[in-house]
């Protein structure tokens, strides 16, 4: 015990008993510390570069790319690339040289002539007074109603001759079209419609449901003017079977469902089902637009109970809205 305080004493007196030149060593120290310290301030408090002029420029190459893509004038796109700019897409194909990128855009309007593109600039960083990152998202719509394709993008930007051009451009990606948007294709049912079979009438209507992901349809079947049956139809986006696929209900405690298929402007629909009796039913319909306000059903391929049963076809108009009061 004696040892240990000893030892603690030395220790102590190490501490407190310094020599000048141990001292003037710390003291040059603390002084280049509090030096450096007092550069580093200066430099932070130094204003940085104002960017605001290279963030315009090139929020203005956007605002042209867009332009060019909806006018489906490749050529534009292209210039506004450096000479051996590049595109990469979302295969990882690359395209290089302004010819090549001109070549690969033209090839996209001639297949989509329709398609519109919406870009969403995220942030732009810079990397020094002439490189630029840009990162942000586009929707793309393929037709007027069509389900639009989201991407990720990455854009380089580099500054030659006092000009911002992109150098590289990458596409990753995006998250699928959500199922409102998957619908949008059969947004034109929504509304009051009849379809008049002369003894048999058929009075329809149809809306989106509160959340927007489903169409809700209800038909009220009338016989020489009496309440038949009730037939309740939901329409939603199976996104496992990336189909439209629908669920039917009827008064009579029958139900089915149903697989849509585009084809052009037709929609063919195969439908299958069960009969409050427990027999079965299946059938091939289409619905047909005939303009804005009117289409065409045609069931065929109509089997009942293993019974082939006659095709039928009717024409349903939209009603006409009633006046306010």
């Amino acid at each position: 015990m004696r040892t240990f305080l000893l030892s603690i004493g030395l220790l102590a007196g190490a501490v407190v008993i310094v020599s000048p030149s141990v001292q003037s060593q710390s003291d040059s120290k603390k002084q280049a510390a509090s030096s450096a310290q007092e550069g580093q301030e200066k430099t932070e408090a130094q204003p940085t570069k104002d960017r605001s002029a290279d963030d315009a420029a090139i929020r203005a190459n956007v605002a042209a790319f867009v332009k060019a893509y909806n006018a489906k004038d490749s050529k534009a796109i292209a210039a506004l690339f450096t000479p051996d700019g590049q595109i990469v897409d979302k295969d990882g194909d690359v395209n290089e040289g302004r010819e090549a990128i001109a070549r690969a855009f033209a090839g996209l309007f001639a297949g989509s002539p329709k398609k519109r593109i919406e870009v969403t600039v995220d942030s732009i960083r810079f990397v020094g007074a002439d490189i630029a990152i840009e990162e942000g998202s586009t929707k793309e719509t393929p037709a007027p109603g069509e389900p639009p394709e989201y991407d990720r993008y990455t854009v380089l930007h580099v500054k030659r001759d006092g000009k911002w051009l992109m150098a590289m451009a990458r596409d990753e990606e995006g998250p699928p079209p959500s199922s409102h948007e998957q619908l949008q294709p059969l947004a034109w049912l929504v509304g009051d419609w009849v379809d008049d079979g002369g003894n048999v009438v058929v009075n329809s209507t149809c809306r989106w449901s509160e959340d927007g992901n489903f169409l809700l349809q209800e038909f009220n079947l009338q016989v020489s003017g009496k309440n038949a049956m009730r037939v309740s139809q939901r329409i939603g986006w199976d996104p496992l079977a990336k189909r439209i696929r629908s669920w039917v209900f009827d008064s009579e405690g029958g139900f089915g469902e149903s697989l849509w298929t585009r084809d052009d402007d037709i929609w063919v629909i195969k439908a299958t089902g069960v009969r409050s009796d427990g027999t079965t039913a299946s059938s091939t319909n289409m619905l047909v637009p005939a303009g804005k306000d009117a289409y065409v059903w045609r069931s065929r391929d109509r089997i009942v109970d293993d019974e082939v049963v006659p095709p039928i076809e009717v024409k349903v108009v939209r009603k006409t809205p009633r006046p306010k009061r």
